[in-house]
Parts: C-alpha cells; sequence; structure tokens
C-alpha cells in the first residue's frame, strides 16, 4: 500500500539571501524557482513514492539521507520514482549527495506523523553552513580542494539567514500562551549545530542519531551533522525570546553579527 505522491523538481537558480548571490541548486515542489527547498510530509507507517525531476544540466544523485535507500542516479531531463519505506514518526534528511548537489544545497526533510495545519502546531527549521568560496567552485564547475580548511562564513535556517528568518512562518514560532508546538529540525551542513532557547526547555521527541537523548528535555540542543530531531516547546510564558545557534560565528553574516542561525519563539498572551 502507498500513501501520497509529490514531485520534487532539482532546478538551479540564484540565492540572493547572500552579498555574492551564488547560483544554487534546490529542490522545488513545481517547475517555478524558489530559494527555499521544499519540505515533504508523510504519515507514519505508510509507505509512499515520491516523483524527483532533474531540471538541471547536469546528473546527480539523490537519496533519503538517512540511510533507507541507495543513491539513484538521475540524468539532465530525467524523472525516477523512488519508493519511500513506511518511517516510524520523526524528522529524516533527503536530497542530493553527489557533491555538487549537497555542495549547492539541494537537500530537505521529510516530516513523518509531523503534518502540518494541525495540533499542535509545526515548524521546521533546515539549518546549513555555507562557505562562499566552496559554492563558488561548485557552481563554476570544478570541485573544490578538498585538502583546504572548512571555514563557513554563511548559516541559514530554512535557507534564510538573519533577519530575513524572521519574515519565514516556519522559522518564527508564533504561538499563543499554552500552546504546544513541534518543531522539525534537520542539520544538512558540514558541522554540528548547538541550538539554545532563551524562556524555554524543549523536549527531544525524535531523533534518528542520537536515540538515547529522546525524552530529555533542555534549554540547548546539541545537533549533529546529518541528525533530523523533532522537539515539543511548551509556551507556558508570554513574550518574545530569541533563539540562536551557541556557536558565536553562526549568529554573523560573514562575520557580522547579528546574523546566522537565529530566530525568535514570540508567545501571545
Amino acid at each position: 500500500m502507498t500513501f501520497g505522491q509529490d514531485s520534487l523538481y532539482i532546478l538551479r537558480g540564484t540565492w540572493n539571501q547572500l552579498p555574492e548571490a551564488p547560483e544554487v541548486l534546490r529542490l522545488n515542489a513545481s517547475a517555478d524557482w524558489s530559494e527555499q527547498n521544499h519540505v515533504f510530509e508523510r504519515e507514519a507507517d505508510i509507505a509512499s513514492n515520491l516523483v524527483i525531476v532533474n531540471e538541471d544540466t547536469t546528473s546527480h544523485v539523490w537519496a533519503l539521507l538517512m540511510g533507507e535507500i541507495e543513491g539513484i542516479t538521475i540524468e539532465p531531463g530525467d524523472t525516477a520514482v523512488v519508493d519511500l519505506p513506511a518511517l516510524p514518526m520523526g524528522t529524516y534528511r533527503l536530497g542530493l549527495i553527489d557533491g555538487e548537489g549537497s555542495g549547492l544545497g539541494a537537500q530537505s526533510m521529510l516530516q513523518v506523523g509531523l503534518q502540518s495545519g494541525g495540533d499542535p502546531a509545526l515548524f521546521h527549521w533546515n539549518l546549513c553552513d555555507w562557505e562562499a568560496q566552496q559554492m563558488t567552485s561548485w557552481s563554476s564547475g570544478s570541485e573544490p580542494d578538498p585538502n583546504a580548511a572548512y571555514v563557513p562564513n554563511y548559516f541559514s535556517i530554512n535557507e534564510q539567514t538573519y533577519p530575513t528568518t524572521l519574515e519565514d512562518p516556519n522559522a518564527l514560532i508564533s504561538v499563543a500562551l499554552g500552546d504546544t508546538c513541534w518543531i522539525a529540525v534537520a542539520n544538512h551542513g558540514q558541522m554540528d549545530h548547538v541550538l539554545h532557547f532563551h524562556g524555554f526547555h524543549v523536549e527531544v521527541l525524535t531523533s534518528n542519531l542520537q536515540p538515547t537523548r529522546i525524552g530529555w528535555s533542555k534549554d540547548t540542543v546539541p545537533i549533529k551533522k546529518g541528525e533530523g530531531m523533532t522537539l515539543q516547546l511548551v509556551a507556558n510564558q508570554a513574550g518574545i525570546y530569541p533563539v540562536h545557534d551557541h556557536n558565536l560565528i553562526a549568529v554573523t553574516n560573514a562575520g557580522f553579527y547579528p546574523g546566522g542561525m537565529l530566530t525568535q519563539i514570540i508567545v501571545d498572551p
């Protein structure tokens, strides 16, 4: 039995979040370009499939990045139908795993059993770190030096850098006093990130790399490289509170503070 079928388009375009306006790759829900990767939803414990259309001029390798599915090469202009296994509730990473595809940001998340528009409210954070020089190499058709030190200078939530994160209804958490919400988090970067919540503790509901942390309630949560995690937040006090990476460089834009992985929790009384 299968449930649900979406089409995913591999597209190339310009990312205007950065001053360099680099050429990037994205996974979009239609053939219309968007700077943000599309997030997919599925019901828990039901198999499904996904149609992938490569609109780019080069071949790419797609995978469900948690290891359930081997990489599938899709040539330019080709379409592939891939099967997604029945999965338990959680947040999973998917996207391109070839060097150019991952280096230029064509990665997103699969939310299983976390359908939006219901109760509790659902938000999502696709985390990533970026090195502009490395991205320039990929977009020019050359491979970055594998021996060079990786020094990221931009950091994003849902392909947005602060203050633009506050304009994203999925990155900015806005709830009423007493509400419970879930936050699906996927770390697509090349380094671990540690999220610090002001004003609240969050409970870890699911984690594919740190299952021993499930049930923990913390105000600071490490999200490992390649991890998908689901958090629960109970809005037990009104106000405006920041959420940010606890690594100082990750809350800058090319070294200028504030920027990067920084958003807010707004709780209306």
